[in-house]
């Protein structure tokens, strides 16, 4: 049996894995090298540097990431050792998507604005990216969308007509080298160029945005509205910024259930493939069942929809109530703290939506959120 050391939130992983080893759960903001010295397998997430300091010494043969990011694996490094790596790649999609468009309908007007003829920018072109085009798209709205490293088809552009854009939504991977770094993308000089009227959202990694410059952005005239889940110096965010940003989240876009069980399970193929061998299949359906009115204008059904499932101003709000009670000496342990016991949120993907009749948004919705409809017999 192999030896197991996986981090003890990422959800399901006993279940999934105890036909394959022994599985030891732990900390992983605080996992040390003594920890994994007999370990065949190591599962972390984005919080777990994992770096010859790390494994130096260790057995360690497999190395999977619940997220879709790897700014926090040194990949140089498990290559040298020849230890497979295997992300979640995708896995929580669904769950960035559906916090972009509830941060959005927090807003007020950026919804409707965006549904009559306002443009939503995409920086970044990758799985959440790519997935959130495509739902928004299927809403009606007007698309750009910016990568430097992928082709994004029609919605292609330049960043600078993708930062002009009516909400700029960012979910690009953290690099600090190469021909395009994205650490502090959104300089002071962008930021300077954002104003009021437009809404940007950072669910991607806090460094994208010098967060320096951007508080300092706020404190100035005509300003655009921020709603932050990302920050830098992570678990320890700036008590300044998040009193000036309208929505403040503990890095949580992507974590609905969902997307955290089907991040485990892409680790358990990953890991039966790397071994060679063929493990019993797990399926996760969806049993979420809806019921909201179609009756109405398509931005209170999307904002009833998306408030059936995730409801972002809570966040904000047990963000803010933790941080004003926090010791100053704490390191940032309470925004651990609010992540570690994050409470169960699920995904519209795959949900049944009840209605009274099928109406032309309801339909759309089922289309774009692959919903099953089902029509309510009174």
């Amino acid at each position: 049996m192999l030896n197991i050391v996986a981090d003890q939130n990422i959800p399901l992983v006993k279940e999934l894995f105890k036909s394959v080893g022994r599985v030891t759960l732990v900390d992983g903001r605080a996992l040390c090298a003594t920890q994994v010295t007999d370990a065949d397998v190591l599962l972390v997430r984005s919080v777990t540097p994992v770096n010859e300091r790390l494994l130096a010494g260790s057995r360690v043969q497999f190395v999977g990431s619940a997220t879709a990011g790897y700014d926090h694996l040194d990949l140089a490094y498990l290559a040298q050792r020849n230890i497979p790596v295997a992300l979640a790649s995708g896995a929580n999609a669904e769950s960035v998507v559906e916090y972009v468009l509830a941060a959005i309908c927090s807003q007020p007007d950026f919804l409707t604005g965006l549904l009559n003829g306002g443009v939503l920018g995409v920086v970044g072109y990758g799985h959440v990216g790519k997935r959130l085009v495509e739902v928004a798209t299927c809403l009606g709205m007007n698309v750009l969308a910016y990568d430097p490293f992928v082709d994004c088809g029609a919605y292609g552009t330049d960043l600078d007509r993708v930062l002009k854009c009516d909400v700029i939504s960012l979910h690009c991977e953290l690099t600090h080298n190469g021909p395009f770094p994205s650490r502090h993308l959104l300089n002071q000089a962008r930021l300077d160029h954002l104003v009021g009227g437009q809404l940007l959202i950072n669910a991607s990694r806090g460094g994208v945005i010098d967060n320096s410059a951007l508080l300092k952005r706020l404190h100035q005239d005509n300003p655009p509205t921020v709603v932050l889940d990302c920050w830098e110096s992570e678990p320890k965010i700036c008590e300044a910024l998040a009193s000036m940003v309208s929505i403040a989240t503990p890095h949580v876009a992507g974590y609905s259930y969902d997307g955290k069980a089907r991040g485990t399970m892409m680790l358990r193929d990953a890991l039966g493939k790397s071994l060679n061998r063929s493990l019993n299949s797990f399926k996760f359906d969806s049993d979420v069942f809806l019921d909201v009115d179609g009756s109405g204008e398509l931005s209170t059904v999307i904002s009833d929809l998306i408030a059936s499932v995730y409801r972002i101003e809570t966040d904000d709000a047990e963000l803010r109530s933790a941080l004003a009670k926090a010791n100053s000496a704490s390191d940032g342990e309470w925004f651990d703290r609010l992540r570690r016991n994050y409470p169960i949120r699920r995904e519209l993907m795959g949900a049944t939506l009840v209605a009274e009749q099928f109406t032309d948004t309801v339909q759309t919705l089922g289309r774009c959120f692959r919903l099953e409809l089902i029509q309510r017999n009174d």
